[in-house]
């Protein structure tokens, strides 16, 4: 059976996000390791309910989270994304997702003392009260180490309109709250910057360089030539030879024009 990472919290910012994952990384609280049952869905999947899930590429990890629900287009509140659950008395009675008109205004976030709350920011910018569930998602580049290479961390939260001003906060859990951050494990993982971008293109060696082209050999620089005179002629021109096989031709046709 798997189980919530966390069974009941409100995160409300990326430092929120990268305590959870650190108290993971440091093996105090348990990531979801493969795709929920139905049982654990129906179970488990419920607000405050929160999961840390790593993303892997073969076939025995998580590749995408699934949690068996319809939700309804992605809203983007930095440095989260909500989506709200689309339930069934939805259909026809409430204008698209994509047809209905926005109005709220953007905002930096809420003011209220303490870390400014995404899924409070959500809640004031959205253009009815939603009675289901809210699914917010948030990842991150984690270097375990400095020898490692990044892994890609994913949290996925839920909770309602209702009974989001009842959950608990980092600051008032036990245990997170004695959570310190280390530099440079967490990198938010919401667009790939410009230095991950290069560094996962190979690199070719400083020192190797293209190989020469070959020139034509009277557009080129011919080779070195030797100088070399006829036998007692010491004050007549000397005739040049080439050193190689190809420029014999050449150098033979130079020396019959001076000769006449």
């Amino acid at each position: 059976m798997q189980y919530p990472t966390h069974p009941r919290l409100h995160v409300r910012d990326a430092r929120d996000a990268h305590t959870v994952f650190e108290a993971v990384r440091l093996g105090h609280l348990r990531p979801v390791v493969r795709r929920l049952n139905e049982m654990e869905r129906s179970t488990y999947v419920h607000s405050g309910a929160v999961f840390v899930w790593i993303e892997c590429d073969d076939d025995a990890g998580l590749k995408r989270w699934t949690d068996g629900r319809v939700w309804g287009q992605s809203r983007m509140r930095e440095p989260y994304l909500f989506y709200d659950e689309k339930l069934p008395y939805d259909n026809g009675n409430l204008p698209s997702e994509t047809n209905r008109a926005p109005t709220f205004r953007f905002v930096d976030g809420v003011s209220k003392t303490g870390p400014s709350s995404s899924a409070l920011s959500h809640q004031e910018r959205s253009t009815n009260h939603h009675k289901g569930l809210v699914k917010q998602a948030y990842s991150a580049w984690v270097t375990p180490n400095p020898y490692a290479r990044p892994q890609k961390w994913h949290l996925t939260a839920y909770f309602t309109y209702a009974d989001l001003p009842h959950l608990p906060t980092i600051d008032q859990d036990g245990l997170l709250a004695t959570i310190v951050l280390p530099e440079g494990v967490y990198k938010s993982g919401k667009a790939r910057t410009r230095e991950d971008e290069e560094a996962s293109v190979p690199r070719t060696s400083p020192t190797s360089s293209p190989p020469p082209s070959s020139a034509g050999l009277m557009g080129g620089r011919l080779p070195p030539l030797v100088a070399v005179g006829p036998p007692g002629s010491f004050g007549q021109p000397r005739v040049q030879v080439a050193r190689l096989p190809e420029d014999q031709r050449v150098i033979q046709m130079l020396n019959s024009r001076h000769i006449r």
